[in-house]
């Protein structure tokens, strides 16, 4: 079933006349593709989100698809498998780039021990490499980077890994999951479990767009909340709330000419010595990220001065020339991991594993995992499913999602070229920047988009009007928010972080939605508040030493 402004009254009702095999709670890249891989084994299944899709640590990740290199002594086969599979099934959104692995007297691995690891990585990828990694000496690092640090550099590599945009991989499981025939509901709560002699039977959810509470059927829960697991485990009936061990990962976002890198950089922190990546994305680079424990609400997350402090020692120790400085920060933004707690003190320490809790009277949990091993955890939530509702191994479906293309996918392993797409593009030809860019967002899709309001929101960047419609109209878009953070970078790339825009897009969507002028005031109000939030550092008071 579409997503869309059209037929949300129709998925709603849908909820409430089918008896679910599957309720999904969660609507981050987990529980989408929980619901995508159920539904294409022909389980009725329905996901509820209480904010948006990949409104969570599934939009706010360092933007890759990595096969685990950031941990030397974890590299397992795990992430290069389904890195390579990712590539097959999105490479619109699933992209190889280049890695620089410099090497200094200072570094914790000498040079030799650092290609003993990436030849470890090569061989685990096997033929599902991109290429081999190359071994690089000091003077090769400072022609291919001369932005980087050469005092005491004794040599390095460059590997590949693969970059992605999480927020739209997100969105685009969740297409997938409604073309299948499951129901998403995005601004969803679920309010409680219900229960029958012991077992589940259905659920009380909450549509947060007319405040009406309802009760659905089902016969399974499966809960894929991240950050907030402990809270939803309570609302299912268990009494515990000591699952999940948060840790909060900060990214700074710099225009780039303000860190103008040719690849991406692997560094150490200059407090503790952990990976920090700085990683160019067309119009910006990234630095980051963090890991420390956070204890607060999931809903405050944000970066502080310490965090902002912590990633700008490793930016100035490692690009001293033309360094880049804290006004130069066009946004941060900050993402927790639902770790599962065990004995580490450290959060770096903690297991990156997933696990999955499974109860007889219907309820399955998980925690944990990486967002490069997504499609896999969504796997072992619907085996676990099956499990519970006791199906015979021979009555089980196959997992499905090991061939399947994403929505954007053509039956290809290289991304649509985007000189075809122009061609195909509605009634007038494309800018050709914009052609690119759609072509690299939306894939094969890009054709759906009509030209028919071609003009720019913000001059600087390629996202156009008719964006707008097709997000509001195709793909679930119900905030002002979700279209400039998710549907597109704009919070990232714009100058204002969107600011510019805001009004003209909140008019639209009002005249689409029929909002009243309270509501859209109430829209415009929220997403001035996550600007302020992500700026906020700067009014933190400064650290004190000890």
């Amino acid at each position: 079933m579409p997503l869309g402004i059209h037929n949300r009254e129709e998925r709603v009702q849908s909820l409430l006349e089918t008896e679910l095999d599957v309720l999904v709670v969660g609507g981050g890249i987990t529980g989408v593709a929980t619901a995508r891989d159920a539904a294409m084994r022909g389980f009725r299944v329905a996901c509820v989100e209480r904010r948006d899709f990949g409104f969570g640590t599934s939009s706010r990740s360092s933007k890759l698809i990595h096969g685990g290199l950031r941990y030397l002594e974890q590299m397992v086969f795990e992430g290069t498998h389904e890195r390579a599979l990712l590539r097959k099934v999105a490479p619109h959104l699933v992209r190889p780039i280049p890695f620089l692995f410099p090497v200094y007297k200072s570094s914790r691995r000498s040079p030799l021990i650092v290609r003993i690891g990436l030849w470890l990585y090569d061989l685990l990828a096997g033929r599902r490499r991109y290429r081999r990694h190359k071994g690089l000496k000091a003077p090769d690092i400072q022609t291919t980077e001369p932005l980087l640090l050469d005092e005491a550099l004794r040599g390095g590599a460059v590997y590949y890994d693969c970059m992605t945009d999480d927020a739209r991989l997100c969105l685009e499981n969740a297409l997938s999951a409604a073309e299948q025939g499951a129901a998403l509901l995005n601004y969803c709560s679920f309010v409680r479990a219900k229960t029958e002699n012991g077992a589940i039977s259905g659920a009380v959810i909450r549509d947060e767009c007319t405040g009406l509470e309802h009760e659905i059927r089902c016969r399974t829960i499966v809960q894929c909340a991240g950050p907030w697991t402990d809270e939803v485990r309570q609302r299912s009936g268990y009494s515990g709330a000591d699952m999940i061990r948060t840790t909060k990962g900060v990214h700074l976002v710099f225009p780039w000419e303000k860190l103008a890198i040719k690849q991406a950089v692997v560094l150490n922190s200059q407090r503790d010595g952990r990976v920090v990546f700085a990683i160019p994305r067309g119009r910006v680079t990234l630095v980051g990220t963090t890991d420390t424990d956070h204890s607060d609400s999931p809903d405050s997350v944000r970066a502080t001065r310490e965090d902002v402090d912590y990633l700008m020692a490793t930016v100035r120790h490692y690009f001293p020339v033309n360094t880049p400085t804290e006004s130069d920060i066009q946004a941060t933004y900050a993402g927790l991991r639902p770790l599962v707690r065990d004995d580490a003190e450290s959060p770096y320490d903690v297991s990156r594993e997933h696990t999955i809790i499974t109860e007889a009277r219907g309820v399955v949990t998980i925690g944990g995992g990486k967002y490069t091993t997504y499609r896999r955890m969504a796997n072992d939530c619907v085996q676990a499913v099956m499990a519970v509702m006791n199906l015979p191994k021979n009555e089980q479906p196959r997992c499905p999602t090991l061939e399947a293309l994403l929505p954007g996918a053509a039956a290809s392993e290289t991304a649509p070229d985007p000189d075809c797409l122009t061609a195909e593009m509605q009634d007038q030809p494309c800018d050709p920047e914009v052609a690119a860019y759609r072509t690299a967002v939306y894939g094969v899709r890009a054709v759906h988009i009509a030209n028919n309001q071609p003009e720019r929101l913000i001059p600087s960047l390629p996202v156009t009007w008719d964006e707008l419609a097709y997000a509001v109209h195709r793909e679930g878009v119900v905030t002002p928010e979700d279209f400039l953070m998710r549907r597109t970078a704009i919070f990232y790339e714009a100058p204002e972080q969107g600011l510019e825009c805001l009004e003209a897009v909140a008019d639209r969507m009002a005249q689409w939605f029929g909002w009243p002028q309270e509501t859209q005031q109430k829209y415009i109000a929220d997403y001035r508040a996550i600007v302020t939030e992500s700026r906020a550092w700067k009014f933190d008071p400064p650290e004190v030493e000890a």
